[in-house]
């Protein structure tokens, strides 16, 4: 079975792009940011750096399994909380 990459839910600085990446490659984050801001900061390469950042963090979907986000948005999978009473202490 072939895995994709996706945008980590949990492993993230701003957008968990880096994370994801990571997450893919079974690397240590922090060390793929370095890498990163590192090769980025080279005279030049600052605004490819960013160019690339972008165009991937538009290609490279959200994780659709951690923290409830589930492709299956069926109105009847969904909760109501209609009937929650609430106390003030």
């Amino acid at each position: 079975m072939m895995t994709k990459i996706y945008r980590s839910q949990t492993d993230r600085v701003l957008t968990g792009l880096l994370g994801g990446i990571a997450e893919y490659f079974h690397i240590n984050s922090q060390i793929l940011r370095i890498i990163f801001v590192v090769l980025s900061i080279f005279p030049g390469h600052l605004i490819a750096g960013l160019l690339i950042y972008v165009i991937c963090l538009v290609v490279v979907p959200a994780n659709p399994n951690v923290y409830g986000v589930h492709k299956n948005t069926d109105k009847q999978t969904r909760r109501n909380l209609t009937d929650v009473d609430e106390f003030d202490k």
